[in-house]
């Protein structure tokens, strides 16, 4: 390619003269105010968005997916049937839905796993089937000396979900668990002591026909030791343990993000740079390579036919890109499900970040790159889901997600990695939705194209330039 040279009639002016423009054109409020502009539009926008949208998840929960489930089998005491785990559901479901914080839905054991393997709930309340049983164990102990054990609820976590997600939504549920804990108590103490009564008058009948000396009789009372009230107070046992954890090369659950992250990345790196080249290579603008400015021959393409060449380039590239990007990930230690799934998946990231950069250097020019950023980064991010959840964000990343390459990247690569590749679990909303952004970008691009040409010229700026040229 030929090097881009000075202008014929820089070596007639004056050097005095030109170090006096220089000096004007260096200290003009066009040389620092535009990138002083810019660097503030994308220091606050950043901050807001990013720091904003993710700084307190607690504090914004909307709808959060929790299972509860009943599997408790009930228990005969003392003539009356009983079943403390379904009285539980009840109070936590009535109550839970009297808030749209949570999101608690009563599921069988077969159901809440299925959404648990599949990452529709980030924890399910599960009480066992011994759990009435448990219960009413502990007031007939409480008068003797067998052994009982306090009724169990497990709290299973799901941390392949979202690991926040997961932490947060076991929070959320924790105190509704010690208020069911103090109401059970309550209901336990007050039959303890009805059953201590009517062991008290029991003994007395007895007494009555034997009688003892009044320090034997005192100490074959029936009495509530400490311990046993304390635990009657608060019964119930919670145990909170992971649905399935993370293996290794999993990053605890957060591999699916940063694997997209690490995708967006390349796109708009590779995209960026695709797009200097290109327009270098076309003679649109030069591209400096050390101490030179290559340009080529002056082709002056359409805009849309040279969006398609950077496109069309880009998706041929990302075929190799996308098969290293996987080979070195699973090097590293990576577990990799479903390759073709995955390669796709993967493939179909770089194209969709690829199509967004490219349409929106085509529509905006220069000024397309810096919408880029705020559009996939900044925005895409917080909206992603790969730190915070979407029902733990605030609600405008709820509605910008679905229009969100990085949402739809990471849900796709999630179901792919963690959730058996179900279509049900994200895998194909994420597919369909990259598509859609695709679809939406390429046709902006086109059309802008085309218009731009029709109302301005193909690349009028170039005649322009010849013109300055000449009259120097």
């Amino acid at each position: 390619m030929p090097a881009h040279n000075s202008l014929p009639g820089d070596a007639a002016r004056p050097r005095r003269h030109r170090s006096e423009s220089r000096a004007a054109a260096f200290l003009s409020p066009l040389t620092w105010l535009l990138p002083l502009l810019v660097l503030l539009l994308l220091g606050g926008t950043g901050s807001a968005l990013y720091i904003g949208g993710l700084g307190s998840p607690s504090g914004h929960l909307q709808h959060v997916p929790i299972a509860v489930v009943n599997r408790d089998q009930g228990s005969d005491a003392g003539g009356t049937e009983q079943n403390f785990g379904q009285n539980i559901t009840d109070t936590l479901t009535e109550n839970f839905g009297k808030t749209d914080e949570i999101d608690l839905r009563p599921l069988n054991w077969d159901d809440a796993q299925h959404q648990l393997r599949s990452g529709q709930v980030y924890a399910a309340v599960v009480f066992n089937e011994d759990f009435s049983a448990d219960a009413a164990g502990l007031v007939t102990s409480s008068l003797t000396a067998s052994e009982a054990s306090r009724p169990q609820v497990t709290l299973y976590t799901n941390p392949l979900a979202s690991p926040l997600g997961s932490q947060l939504a076991g929070e959320a549920v924790e105190p509704a668990l010690r208020e069911a804990s103090s109401s059970l108590g309550g209901q336990l103490e007050s039959s303890a002591q009805a059953a201590q009564t009517e062991a008290q008058r029991s003994l007395d009948r007895q007494l009555a026909q034997v009688p003892l000396p009044a320090a034997v009789e005192s100490s074959l009372a029936p009495q509530i030791d400490g311990t046993a009230e304390t635990v009657l107070r608060d019964p119930i046992q919670v145990t909170e343990t992971p649905f399935e954890s993370p293996a290794q090369g999993e990053a605890l659950g957060m591999g699916a993000f940063f694997y997209s992250v690490l995708l967006m990345v390349v796109g708009i790196s590779g995209s960026v740079t695709l797009h200097f080249l290109i327009d270098s290579r076309l003679g649109v603008s030069p591209v400096e390579l050390g101490t030179r400015f290559v340009l080529g021959p002056r082709l002056q393409p359409a805009r849309w036919v040279t969006f398609l060449l950077k496109w069309g380039l880009m998706l041929a590239i990302a075929v190799p890109t996308a098969g290293l990007i996987m080979w070195i990930a699973n090097l590293v230690g990576m577990p990799i499900p479903h390759g073709g799934w995955f390669f796709f998946s993967t493939w179909l990231s770089l194209a969709t970040i690829s199509a967004v950069t490219l349409g929106l250097v085509t529509l905006f020019g220069s000024a397309g790159l810096i919408l880029s950023m705020i559009y996939v980064v900044f925005m895409g991010l917080p909206a992603a889901t790969g730190v915070v959840p979407l029902e733990m964000l605030p609600g405008f990343f709820s509605f910008i997600a679905r229009g969100e390459p990085l949402y739809q990247m990471t849900i796709a690569n999630k179901a792919i990695l963690y959730f058996d590749a179900e279509a049900g679990a994200g895998l194909q909303a994420g597919l369909i939705g990259m598509g859609i952004i695709i679809l939406v970008f390429v046709v902006i691009a086109l059309a802008a194209g085309l218009l731009y040409d029709r109302l301005f010229g193909v690349r009028s700026a170039l005649p322009e330039r010849r013109k300055a040229a000449a009259r120097t």
